[in-house]
């Protein structure tokens, strides 16, 4: 088993205004255990993905060599291996496989708390994407401003 990789401080400064919206979704974070944060940093291949991340409700972003932001999405399914799963997916896709395969170096991923809202965990990838603007993928859900993944999280589903 590969040993976990340390979050770059390039990334860690894109990651920052993203971090501080949605920690407090995030799984661990609050949790007391001295983490300053739930990022596990992976190498963008589904087999160690699988090894390292066992959400399965996250966001996650993949990062070319030069620490540009690619793609930002989420997850939520069941199992443990929801997240690598997802990417074999990606990479399999027909069209785009290939490239992503090979742009997509690493992935950051912010697992999130168990229980939570699907329309929190589009809420925080829309927000993600939003703050990072990648390059890859453009269907990202819409944010309203005014809610943030926090806001929606555990509150009980109200008409709008």
């Amino acid at each position: 088993m590969s040993a976990h990789l340390a979050l770059p401080p390039e990334i860690r400064r894109q990651l920052r205004p993203v971090l501080q919206l949605v920690r407090p979704v995030l799984e661990g974070a609050g949790s007391g255990s001295g983490r300053t944060s739930s990022v596990v940093v992976c190498p963008a291949r589904p087999t160690e993905v699988r090894r390292q991340v066992t959400a399965c409700c996250a966001v996650y972003v993949a990062w070319d060599n030069r620490y540009g932001c690619r793609y930002v999405g989420s997850v939520r399914r069941q199992g443990r291996s929801a997240v690598g799963d997802r990417l074999g997916e990606h990479y399999a896709h027909r069209t785009a496989g290939t490239s992503r395969r090979t742009s997509w170096c690493l992935l950051t991923v912010l697992p999130l708390v168990d229980g939570i809202r699907l329309e929190a965990v589009r809420n925080a990838e829309g927000w993600t994407a939003r703050l990072l603007n990648p390059v890859d993928g453009s269907a990202h859900p819409r944010v309203d401003l005014t809610y943030t993944p926090a806001s929606l999280a555990f509150v009980p589903h109200q008409a709008r």
